[in-house]
């Protein structure tokens, strides 16, 4: 598959014409790290990036990743939301009984001292908590990128879901920096993919056009349920200059 025709390749020409070193990135879906390693050489020195996954395996795929190119010494493993782990399991994967949103969320006494030193977190959580993580911090992202589905490799059963990525998309939404930008790669063939689909589809055309721009590529003469990619950049808000 040539770049024209990947998705994943236009999503990485989004984020790369908007990043610069020193930015805060975030991987919403880690996967394999593919796309975390991708960010980590565009924004390291200097900058920030997270990294959800809610399988230990992508987890752990990623940190392999980032080693052997070289980043071992600038990531840590963090589970920040472990105490609010609910006892119950759905498909094998440690859930989630509340997701807690930015206005309810109180930022620690000592926001400082939450911040870590190695500036690459693979945060081993739904991304459907980033709300809360990013309630308090004072960098705002400039760029973030889901790949939604299931973990290539892995069970094609445990997919992101509905509810857990619109979670995460508002949290964003409303955190990301002006002249950032949401990427999101949807693929649709996979069972259970139809009620994603469908809600990350509405989310992005309810996107108030006087705050963002949106694209979609897609690919009409392909085959089968080729996945597509969504972008929206944020405009910066106009100031009225008063007259005189």
């Amino acid at each position: 598959m040539n770049s024209l025709t990947s998705a994943v390749e236009w999503s990485r020409r989004f984020l790369a014409e908007v990043l610069t070193p020193g930015d805060f990135a975030i991987d919403a879906t880690a996967g394999n790290g593919h796309d975390t390693l991708f960010l980590a050489q565009r924004v390291l020195p200097g900058g920030d990036l997270w990294a959800f996954d809610i399988q230990e395996a992508a987890i752990d795929a990623t940190a392999r990743r980032l080693t052997e190119a070289g980043f071992e010494d600038r990531f840590e493993v963090d589970e920040p939301l472990s105490a609010q782990k609910a006892a119950s399991k759905t498909v094998g994967l440690t859930v989630f009984e509340k997701t807690v949103s930015p206005e309810q969320a109180s930022p620690p006494e000592n926001a400082a001292a939450t911040v870590p030193e190695r500036p690459i977190r693979l945060i081993h959580s739904d991304h459907s908590q980033m709300g809360s993580l990013l309630h308090g911090y004072t960098k705002k992202p400039k760029v973030a990128v889901f790949n939604l589905g299931y973990l290539p490799g892995g069970d094609h059963a445990l997919v992101t879901r509905a509810e857990s990525t619109v979670s995460a998309l508002d949290a964003l939404a409303a955190a990301l920096a002006e002249g950032g930008r949401l990427v999101v790669v949807v693929y649709v063939g996979h069972a259970g993919a139809e009620a994603e689909v469908a809600a990350v589809d509405t989310w992005w055309r309810q996107l108030p056009p006087q705050r963002w721009d949106t694209v979609s590529v897609q690919f009409p003469n392909r085959t089968g349920r080729p996945p597509y990619v969504l972008v929206a950049e944020k405009k910066g808000v106009q100031r009225r200059v008063p007259t005189t």
